[in-house]
């Protein structure tokens, strides 16, 4: 393993399962996304492992010399290798589709990473979600590569949270892989200092080996489409002028997202709100047809619309032209649609669940309900509205939250320097 000299560039290997926009535009793939190119504005040579391209047909490793040059600014290298192995029958990321194709993908993907970093071609190795079980378990096996620091970051944990038992069944598999990754290396991010517990907790992680480095969003980058047609479209289309008080809620259309939960506490407080209120759902997903049925039952129907999918440029324009934003998850991740929310200087009413708590505090730019319990959000969506008066200094309140402690150039130098510290020891 070669020596570097302290005024060397980092190098550092990241493995990873998806990318944006290589492989859509999910939370994982956007969070690998700005990390990398936001360690290479840092100076910061990242050489990028993923699967192969949704838009190609490798079917083995490859050196993507061309593939990122415009998708993935200044990130040094892209390494590509194949991810589905299962029958066409099978979806390559059912559970059982994943329980096949992820652990052999990650085992991999370990053993690639491991043959260059034996070369001396890494001053870090850096994991993402279940991508540290291939590497993490050649180390621990392998003194050489134990001389190298390498940090995995688990994520949100929904593999834990679920309440499913089924779910909590078929996950098993996965929580085994995710924990000994998590504990095959030198650090274990928890993305929020409310959810630094966790991963002693379900990981099995030692706690002196927990560091938190918040996920965070681009901010300039979630204000960057923001523009006067586009929003005066969304108002024409969506008939926002006629509304008196609009609520939005943005995410998958599951049970765990708790919509069955706010539209029983928006039949609460339908005393307590202006005549022609809306809320406005951001999202596709199964439920659906369960959470029209219950709206009809419950007589507000009228004032929901299930909106389904939006491009980037839409959805932070309709940010712009909304009162107020709920997130009713009962349990979640890092939340970014909260991040999102909270740039576009919207009050927020949300569970206290996962990583919100570090986000949203009451009184100070919105109000935290239990998770699951409808009277508390109910209660919780009263206090807020009537609060009405202080919604724009709550507004600002949470923009200077974002910039301080969740955008990406911040979180960038704090990963940086967590590098350069598990070097420098």
């Amino acid at each position: 393993m070669s020596k570097r000299s302290p005024s060397d560039a980092l190098r550092v290997a990241m493995l990873a399962r998806v990318v944006f926009p290589l492989h859509g535009f999910g939370g994982i793939e956007r969070h690998v996304f700005h990390l990398t190119t936001h360690l290479a504005r840092l100076g910061v040579r990242v050489t990028l492992y993923v699967q192969t391209s949704d838009a190609s047909s490798h079917n083995h490793a490859t050196d993507c010399a061309n593939l990122h040059a415009n998708a993935l600014p200044g990130i040094e290298r892209v390494i590509t290798l194949r991810y589905d192995y299962t029958s066409p029958l099978l979806r390559p990321n059912s559970v059982l589709g994943r329980q096949i194709n992820y652990p052999w993908y990650s085992w991999r993907l370990g053993r690639m990473a491991a043959i260059a970093a034996r070369r001396g071609a890494y001053d870090v190795v850096h994991a993402q979600g279940l991508c540290a079980f291939g590497y993490g378990w050649i180390r621990v096996r392998d003194p050489l590569l134990r001389r190298l620091p390498f940090i995995a970051n688990p994520h949100g944990l929904e593999e834990y949270r679920t309440p499913d038992w089924r779910k909590w069944l078929a996950y098993a598999p996965f929580r085994a892989l995710y924990s000994y990754g998590a504990r095959c290396a030198d650090r274990a991010i928890a993305t929020d200092a409310c959810t630094r517990d966790d991963l002693p907790r379900y990981l099995g992680v030692d706690p002196e080996r927990v560091v938190v480095i918040p996920s965070a969003i681009d901010a300039d980058e979630c204000l960057a489409p923001v523009n006067d047609v586009v929003r005066a479209q969304l108002r024409e289309r969506l008939r926002l002028d006629d509304a008196s008080l609009t609520i939005l809620s943005v995410g998958r259309l599951e049970r765990n997202k708790g919509y069955h939960v706010l539209i029983e506490a928006l039949t609460r407080v339908r005393d307590h709100l202006p005549p022609n209120w809306r809320w406005l759902l951001v999202g596709e997903g199964k439920e659906r047809t369960a959470l029209e049925q219950q709206a009809r039952q419950a007589g507000i129907a009228g004032h929901i619309t299930f909106i389904g999918r939006l491009n980037d440029t839409e959805l932070h324009n309709l940010y712009e032209e909304v009162d107020l934003v709920v997130h009713p998850t009962l349990y979640e991740g890092s939340s970014l649609v909260t991040l999102e929310a909270m740039i576009h200087r919207r009050p927020i009413v949300a569970s206290a669940a996962g990583g919100i708590p570090d986000k949203v505090f009451n009184g100070r730019n919105g109000y935290l309900a239990r998770p699951g319990d409808a009277a508390d959000l109910a209660a919780k969506l009263r206090l807020a509205l009537e609060q009405r008066d202080q919604w724009a200094d709550w507004g600002e309140e949470s923009v200077r939250l974002v910039r301080e402690t969740f955008d990406w150039p911040i979180v960038a130098r704090r990963t940086k320097q967590e590098y350069e510290h598990l070097v420098a020891g």
